[in-house]
């Protein structure tokens, strides 16, 4: 497992963890699974994890479990899962996640990209809802077909309450992850 971080998430996560530490250690909260990061509040409250695990198919494309658990965020609140992937271009596996922090390639003279893609699941997106402990969770599985088996790339995972104006934003690390 190789677990990067970006220098602005480092001084954004680090100075959230430290001025609010968690009664869990943020690394028991990562769900179990291949690829992981810890989340931390970067607006509003809360701490957790999150996995991915690539699942090898016969179509030789992307399949991924992804897990994700949140404790002490805002109550009752739903959460749209969002991911930053740094993948089908230039410096895709570099631990940087510069799409994530609109870095180049990720730049506004490149072709549009938004910066973080909420999940589809279903026939809506990958949401969930805490309670009023401020826990939560969600487990789903996502496929690309654009995105080969053997593909290393960064992502960036982000937790928001509102798609175009969020007031709690939780944000992971960058991570890679590779597809089997």
């Amino acid at each position: 497992m190789r677990t990067l971080i970006a220098l602005t998430a480092i001084a954004g996560i680090g100075s959230t963890v430290a001025c609010n530490p968690s009664p869990t250690s943020p690394g028991a909260l990562v769900p179990p699974g291949i690829h992981q990061s810890s989340i931390a509040a970067i607006m509003g409250t809360g701490t957790g994890g999150v996995s991915v695990t690539p699942k090898p198919v016969p179509e030789g494309t992307m399949v991924v479990d992804i897990s994700v658990l949140v404790v002490d965020a805002r109550p009752n609140t739903t959460y749209i899962v969002q991911r930053a992937a740094d993948v089908l271009r230039t410096a895709g596996a570099d631990g940087i996640c510069q799409r994530a922090l609109s870095l180049p390639p990720w730049s506004p003279a490149d072709p549009p990209a938004p910066t973080f893609s909420t999940f589809p699941l279903g026939n809506g997106s990958a949401t969930f809802t805490t309670a009023a402990s401020g826990t939560g969770s969600i487990n789903f599985e996502y496929r690309s077909p654009m995105i080969a088996a053997g593909t290393t790339f960064d992502v960036m995972f982000r937790l928001v309450d509102d798609e175009t104006t969020p007031t709690t934003e939780l944000r992971s690390g960058c991570f890679a992850v590779m597809v089997q």
